[in-house]
């Protein structure tokens, strides 16, 4: 072979070479997607990204976005990999409803569900409202744009105690924080919110006391709330001061964080994501609260309306 020849190949073979490189290097590469940096959301993804990164062979990236019709668009084309979300949000992606109306994410898989998020309708304490049903004719903080999957919820609210749409007086607001201030302010009467979110304690001194509103835990209750929020559920809440605003044990709405993947994600990565959760949940919440409530009861709640990844059912043994 001519020394030009035996060149040739030499540049050749090494550019094969670095292909291969590369291309082992992507395969290694998991990328998140999140919310703005200072959101819970990023609080979520940079956590389970910290987790992941350093008890696995995953090369973690986590990019911030504005929010979730922002960034789960970009893992259904597969330009991010996987995303943690609630699922108010994964539910309209996958249905093309609410924010993703007529524009459903197809390639989206539920991978887990990761921990409740408690949500309910906050009142001022001294309101005299006590009960759900008891916001007949009150103005409740509506719309919500900004947010625009968290609507059906609190249609959903409304609808455990009784009431409809048409029961209330519907006042605008851009976000859950804006219904926080426009309670404070006085120009509503309720808004639903996370129950451990911290501007809870900011309205509780603002308003000198907060009350959340119990919900009614009967089977026919429950199926008016889920016929328009059907992700949400009931969890208990004890009177342990460590939620402002519960006076006693009560019922709230929740909904999960969840995990969800672009369908091409490799079975592999989804296992060693999945036995990782399962197996060390309870050791990686000791090193970061945000992880506390992960283990093995949550990872396996089953939501068979969300098209699940064929590995991650495999590996929570859900097949």
């Amino acid at each position: 072979m001519s020394r030009i020849a035996l060149a040739r190949t030499f540049v050749v073979a090494a550019a094969l070479a670095g292909l291969t490189v590369v291309a082992s290097a992507q395969s290694s590469q998991l990328r998140f997607g999140a919310g703005q940096q200072g959101s819970q959301n990023y609080g979520v993804n940079a956590a389970l990204g910290q987790a992941i990164g350093e008890n696995t062979d995953l090369d973690v990236t986590v990019q911030a976005f504005g929010g979730p019709t922002a960034y789960l668009p970009l893992v259904n084309e597969g330009r991010l990999d996987i995303a943690a979300v609630v699922t108010p949000d994964f539910g309209d992606a996958v249905r093309g409803s609410g924010p993703f109306d007529g524009n459903a994410q197809e390639n989206l898989r539920f991978v887990a569900a990761l921990f409740p998020s408690p949500v309910g309708l906050m009142v001022a304490a001294d309101s005299g409202i006590e009960s759900i049903s008891d916001l007949e004719g009150k103005r409740v903080a509506w719309g919500m744009p900004a947010q625009a999957s968290l609507q059906p919820y609190i249609e959903g609210s409304l609808a455990n105690g009784g009431l409809t749409p048409d029961d209330v007086t519907q006042v605008p607001v851009a976000s859950v924080g804006n219904g926080v201030q426009a309670l404070v302010s006085g120009n509503v009467d309720a808004t639903l919110f996370a129950l451990r979110a911290g501007k809870v304690v900011e309205a509780d001194a603002a308003l000198g006391g907060v009350r959340w509103l119990p919900y009614d835990p009967s089977p026919e209750a429950v199926e008016r709330m889920q016929a328009t929020a059907p992700e949400a559920y009931l969890v208990d809440v004890a009177a342990d001061g460590k939620v402002v605003g519960v006076e006693a044990p009560m019922q709230t709405m929740a909904y999960d964080y969840v995990l969800t993947a672009n369908a091409d994600v490799p079975d592999e990565v989804i296992t060693q994501i999945v036995t990782l959760l399962r197996d060390k949940g309870p050791e990686l919440g000791k090193s970061n609260k945000v992880l506390g409530q992960i283990s093995a009861e949550n990872l396996a709640r089953p939501y068979p309306s969300l098209p699940q990844h064929p590995a991650a059912a495999k590996a929570l043994g859900a097949e």
